[in-house]
């Protein structure tokens, strides 16, 4: 079954996203902003890590360096969900090395399509 952690600071949004995940047969953990979202990472080790971009406290972004600071998450491949499309957002994404932005709202089989994508990715 497929890993993924998801990075969400708003509830409903957070949840929406667990329940279409789980619905899909994808286990899911859910985090409420970065700071978790680096500490969870660490230590469940997901196949996936779902972003979301603003944040308070560490933002997507932020939290993306982090984990990438760290070893055995370093090369987890971060699929973006965020409501921030714009290309100054997109590109800064692309420079982390995120192959994946979807933006909000969001189509459930691009969802899923994509995480299934990302989680082959890994080699």
């Amino acid at each position: 079954m497929v890993k993924v952690l998801y990075v969400e600071d708003e509830p409903l949004q957070r949840e929406l996203v667990n329940q279409l995940l789980q619905l899909a047969g994808i286990e899911i953990q859910l985090a409420e902003n970065g700071q978790e979202g680096v500490a969870k990472a660490c230590e469940w080790q997901p196949d996936v890590i779902l972003m979301d971009i603003r944040m308070p406290g560490l933002n997507g972004f932020e939290t993306i360096e982090q984990i990438q600071k760290v070893p055995e998450i370093a090369n987890t491949p971060v699929v973006v969900l965020s409501a921030w499309a714009t290309a100054q957002h997109t590109a800064r994404a692309k420079a982390l090395g995120v192959k994946w932005y979807i933006t909000k709202p969001f189509n459930l089989d691009d969802l899923v399509n994509t995480v299934m994508e990302a989680y082959a990715s890994r080699g």
